[in-house]
């Protein structure tokens, strides 16, 4: 398979015909300078995405993976928003399989926008798909890469009622004498997420 099976040097094209120098500018400038973009904002690279995708498919794990692989090699940051937007629709293909290569997408350039959709969706599928997959949250949360400790503890927060409120919690707890900045927002928006479902045993937690 390359990377021509899902027409990406046309995505490319689309993106390069519709960039904006001074949002390109703006986004890279919220992103910490970061990364690179083309300066094409959400509703627009949705636009360009449903013309682009048009009679294609994503069948199984494998072309999902090399979907998404290839798409995190390129260089502007909207290439990435595209694997995270196909990896959403498709998260149900990610198996117990998938980890290895779920981690190399948190680890690989890494920061908030990508992450925490990497850890609540691909992470999350994968967990709450096959719920014996908690065991590697369990090593994720003591993981010398911040943005993994970061994932274990987000990566429930679709789960509503079929939350793991013991993992919320224990996650929290270990993490929380941590300054790192990334680190404590992460437990507070847990926190607050399964505080829908069960307010009061979030607020016992915090009294506690």
């Amino acid at each position: 398979m390359s990377v021509d099976t899902f027409h990406l040097d046309h995505l490319s094209e689309l993106f390069q015909t519709n960039r904006n120098r001074k949002n390109a500018l703006d986004m890279s400038k919220y992103m910490k300078g970061h990364f690179y973009f083309f300066g094409i904002k959400s509703p627009l690279r949705q636009k360009i995405m449903r013309e682009w995708w048009r009679g294609q498919s994503i069948k199984n794990e494998y072309d999902l993976k090399f979907f998404i692989s290839s798409l995190w090699k390129l260089d502007e940051r909207e290439f990435q928003y595209v694997a995270l937007d196909f990896g959403k629709r498709f998260k149900r293909l990610f198996t117990p399989e998938s980890i290895p290569f779920i981690r190399e997408c948190v680890t690989t350039k890494s920061w908030w926008d990508t992450v925490d959709t990497v850890a609540s969706h691909f992470t999350g599928a994968v967990v709450y798909q096959y719920p014996k997959t908690g065991k590697v949250m369990d090593k994720w949360i003591d993981d010398e890469n911040m943005w993994i400790r970061r994932a274990a503890i987000l990566h429930q927060l679709n789960f509503k009622e079929r939350t793991n409120a013991d993992r919320v919690f224990r996650y929290c707890e270990k993490r929380m004498h941590e300054s790192e900045y990334f680190i404590r927002k992460a437990i507070g928006w847990a926190l607050r997420q399964y505080s829908y479902v069960d307010g009061n045993a979030v607020l016992q937690f915090v009294k506690d």
